[in-house]
């Protein structure tokens, strides 16, 4: 008489146990990183400890610590976490839209309504609390370096590159990025002004945002056209913006 096993082999049991705690690992991992995203929104590094996090989580700073080992890192990994919804974001507009202005247009308009619509993490991306160590990971990468950084910056630059090119001119590196910085600097204008004054009454802030920008790449685009007859077309250069 045969008997036959029921269950399943051992080995498949401690495959299973160990994805499930993989999985448990990673699940406190991520509700580590949110609740720390709330409390840094909130405060800042100086205001922020890891006892605070854990006991909003109803957890040990041992626990907190086991994953992010100082206060430095678990901030980082918050800033990288906020860049990384917005590039997201941003991404997603990029495919709905084909022409390179309006494709531009639609990302720069996006990127304010962003920040606007979650100003608390603004402020945890470009707090300048603390030194530029605080920005640096322990193998020696700084924030700015990391991957995520270079993609979010790249958006912009890709989205100048196909704006110029859309406008027949033959671009470089160094133009696009010249153009995105900008961009940017203009942006982060708009967004920090109300930010930093939240007692004065600014008047629609999202208007103001497309204002700007709109304002600045039509400027650019008068002096794109200008440019044409010149002898140096389709080549231009940063002195034709100026």
């Amino acid at each position: 008489m045969s008997i036959k096993r029921s269950g399943k082999p051992e080995g498949t049991r401690r495959f299973q146990r160990r994805a499930r705690q993989e999985a448990d690992k990673q699940a406190l991992q991520a509700r580590i990183l949110e609740t720390a995203r709330r409390e840094f929104a909130r405060g800042s590094l100086e205001t922020v400890s890891i006892q605070k996090i854990a006991d909003a989580l109803g957890y040990s700073k041992g626990t907190v610590l086991k994953y992010f080992p100082t206060k430095i890192l678990l901030l980082l990994a918050v800033k990288e976490r906020n860049l990384e919804e917005m590039a997201d974001r941003l991404e997603r507009v990029r495919a709905r839209h084909s022409g390179g202005e309006t494709r531009l247009r639609r990302v720069m308009e996006t990127y304010i309504d962003y920040w606007i619509d979650n100003p608390d993490h603004f402020r945890s991306l470009y707090s300048m609390a603390g030194t530029v160590e605080d920005r640096r990971f322990p193998d020696g990468v700084y924030f700015g370096e990391t991957e995520i950084s270079r993609r979010g910056y790249g958006i912009f630059v890709t989205s100048i590159g196909e704006y110029l090119s859309e406008l027949g001119v033959e671009t470089t590196p160094m133009l696009a990025q010249r153009l995105a910085t900008a961009l940017l600097s203009a942006a982060h204008g708009v967004i920090s002004l109300p930010l930093g004054t939240p007692t004065m009454k600014w008047p629609d802030i999202r208007g103001n945002g497309r204002l700007v920008l709109g304002n600045l790449i039509d400027a650019w685009s008068a002096k794109i056209e200008a440019a044409r007859r010149t002898e140096t077309w389709p080549k231009i250069s940063i002195s034709n913006f100026l």
